[in-house]
């Protein structure tokens, strides 16, 4: 299995070169081969292998991101993306990390962020997405850890 995070960032030749190996793993997966040759080697392959790629979209707000070409956009199913659950997330980060209170603490953490969000100015350098909740939980996962040595 393969999952590639915000795959479209690759330059142009980078997303050309890898779109031709992937080509040649499915092929390789549709025909039942036991190894495909890539870059130099012969790599076993697994039936039920999957390839998985996140894409952000290209626009202004997201810089350094291009469209994929259409040979690379075949070999994928688009899916859409609904919002995350934060304090899902939140909740279990924190339970596998060791705190008992999950779900409380959780709800209180995305209730912070939302209303900080509502109150400060919008500004580029304000982040209260996922991926900061992500930064603070694990800082936190680490204090718990750092504290029960």
């Amino acid at each position: 299995w393969g999952c590639f995070d915000e795959f479209n960032r690759l330059s142009q030749d980078q997303l050309s070169a890898v779109s031709n190996q992937i080509h040649m793993i499915l092929v390789a997966i549709k025909e039942k081969n036991d190894s495909v040759h890539l870059l130099g080697n012969d790599v076993k392959v697994n039936a039920n292998a999957g390839i998985f790629v996140t894409l952000n979209p290209a626009s202004k707000d997201y810089k350094g991101r291009s469209e994929l070409p259409a040979n690379l956009k075949a070999l994928f199913r688009p899916i859409a993306m609904s919002k995350p659950d934060n304090v899902c997330i939140a909740d279990v980060t924190l339970l596998a990390d060791g705190f008992s209170e999950g779900k409380i603490l959780s709800q209180k953490l995305v209730l912070a962020f939302s209303k900080l969000q509502q109150l400060l100015s919008k500004q580029r350098h304000y982040d209260w997405g996922l991926r900061a909740l992500k930064a603070v939980l694990r800082t936190a996962c680490k204090m718990l850890r750092s504290a029960a040595q």
